[in-house]
């Protein structure tokens, strides 16, 4: 359920994760974040890459690079 309420402080707040869950044969990750507006969800999103990482490393960049795209979208 979506609801808004009266703010005069208009504030974005992400958070993203991500989990190799198991999957450390093909080096694919699970991805995901959220961004709230007024502690609600405005945009989110949780899906298996595609991309192979070949260290955690870049793992993390990747998917806070995508995190920051939508960001910047917002």
């Amino acid at each position: 359920m979506i609801t808004y309420r009266k703010s005069y402080h208009l504030k974005v707040i992400g958070y993203s994760d991500l989990d190799f869950a198991g999957c450390v044969d093909m080096r694919k990750y699970n991805f995901g974040y959220v961004f709230l507006l007024v502690r609600g969800a405005v945009s989110w999103k949780s899906t298996k890459q595609l991309v192979v990482a070949t260290s955690t490393m870049e793992t993390k960049f990747v998917a806070y690079f995508k995190a920051t795209i939508q960001a910047n979208w917002l």
